[in-house]
């Protein structure tokens, strides 16, 4: 169990939360850092990779925003994403992200329907060939859409089987060493591949199935 403070009260610690349990099945990809511990649901890094690796025109990609919740340790920051919810109507590059009004709409009625409990914690971004840098475009919708409350931002590029969080510190966004899938039922993210999806189940949409995983999901 952790002791949880909340954001406001980090200078003064005398107002926590209940203490909470961290993910007790959980995979590490990288190193961890001191400051920040960034956990994805295995269902959610499942869907942002498959929409990474979708077929584009040259130089495109796809956009998604990230939901779930973000708590305060005395030391640590801990973001669980706990869902993604697809920029379906954005056409997306590096050069070029429009997080406009017609696509907010889009992602708040579905994240009232997919999942209104949470909050949004950040961004995904995938661009085949993509070098992982960030560009001034990035780095101007982080700020312009994704500022502040340790909002992060997950790239992808799949050719290279890359991936990394960010996070915005001293006027830039700064790439975290690593971060953890953990594994648990999330039936709101289930829910909405399904529906993404057509009805198909969500093993026969990755392009490789983990069977040890698989066999965990069961």
């Amino acid at each position: 169990m952790i002791e949880v403070i909340y954001k406001e009260d980090k200078e003064d610690q005398e107002t926590v939360q209940e203490p909470f349990s961290m993910p007790r099945n959980v995979r590490q990809i990288g190193l961890t850092n001191g400051d920040y511990r960034i956990y994805v649901e295995d269902y959610v890094y499942t869907f942002l990779s498959s929409l990474a690796e979708e077929e584009k025109a040259e130089g495109r990609g796809m956009a998604a925003v990230l939901t779930g919740e973000i708590q305060w340790t005395a030391d640590m920051t801990c973001i669980f994403v706990k869902g993604a919810i697809a920029a379906d109507s954005m056409d997306a590059a590096a050069e070029h992200i429009d997080f406009s009004e017609k696509v907010w709409q889009q992602l708040q009625d579905d994240k009232e329907q997919y999942f209104p409990e949470q909050e949004i914690v950040g961004w995904f971004a995938g661009f085949p060939g993509f070098n992982m840098e960030i560009t001034e475009e990035i780095r101007k919708t982080h700020l312009d859409h994704f500022a502040g409350n340790d909002k992060v931002l997950f790239l992808m590029e799949p050719g290279e089987m890359e991936e990394a969080f960010y996070v915005y510190e001293n006027n830039q966004l700064v790439r975290v060493p690593g971060h953890f899938i953990y594994y648990e039922k999330n039936d709101p993210m289930q829910a909405y591949m399904i529906d993404m999806s057509e009805n198909k189940s969500i093993e026969e949409t990755e392009h490789v199935p983990d069977r040890a995983v698989i066999d965990f999901r069961r």
